[in-house]
């Protein structure tokens, strides 16, 4: 017998990155805000607020001039959605990558990924933080703007990330995996 005749009660379908970006390209979602693909659910983002904006804005900036004063091949970008396959496609506020031709951002192309957490900590620490180490994201921040400090996580391994620090939001703040990528907290 078939299994679905054997099931008793109704499941959710998840869906995949490529029905996500399907949807988002004929614009089903064009009557709410951001969205992302988050364990095949759709989820609307919060709308930004000022400390917030304030935050993608400083870590965006100073990324960009460190990577450019490092000579380094990577950029950062503002928000792009990742494609993190099967069924993952989230927009990080910040994200450090290789440019490609893809229209969105393949997840291998990411070197770190950067969620600024003012209202979202707890999930950006658990859920997000799994799907970036899932898919093999060298390197993941979550910056506290409450509590002024950096969640890093590096070094991911069997879908987990296995190395950790939390630095103070002031003074240097560098890089695990990006040698000489070192950027200016201070004032942030």
């Amino acid at each position: 017998m078939e299994e679905w005749l054997l099931r008793e009660e109704p499941r959710p379908v998840k869906l995949t990155v490529d029905d996500f970006l399907l949807l988002a390209d004929a614009g089903a979602f064009d009557g709410y805000g951001r969205t992302e693909l988050i364990e095949g659910v759709i989820v609307e983002m919060a709308p930004m607020r000022t400390r917030h904006a304030s935050l993608v804005g400083d870590f965006y900036y100073n990324l960009r001039t460190a990577l450019k004063a490092f000579g380094s091949p990577l950029t950062a970008m503002l928000g792009p959605t990742v494609k993190l396959p099967p069924h993952n496609a989230p927009e990080p506020d910040v994200v450090v990558v290789q440019l490609g031709d893809d229209r969105y951002l393949p997840g291998e192309a990411a070197a770190l990924a950067v969620e600024v957490s003012v209202s979202t900590l707890r999930h950006d620490l658990t859920v997000k933080r799994d799907i970036y180490a899932r898919a093999g994201v060298p390197e993941y921040w979550v910056v506290d703007g409450e509590a002024n400090v950096v969640h890093q996580f590096w070094n991911p391994r069997d879908g987990i990330y296995a190395e950790t620090r939390v630095v103070a939001l002031a003074g240097e703040l560098a890089s695990a995996t990006l040698p000489g990528i070192l950027i200016d907290a201070t004032g942030f």
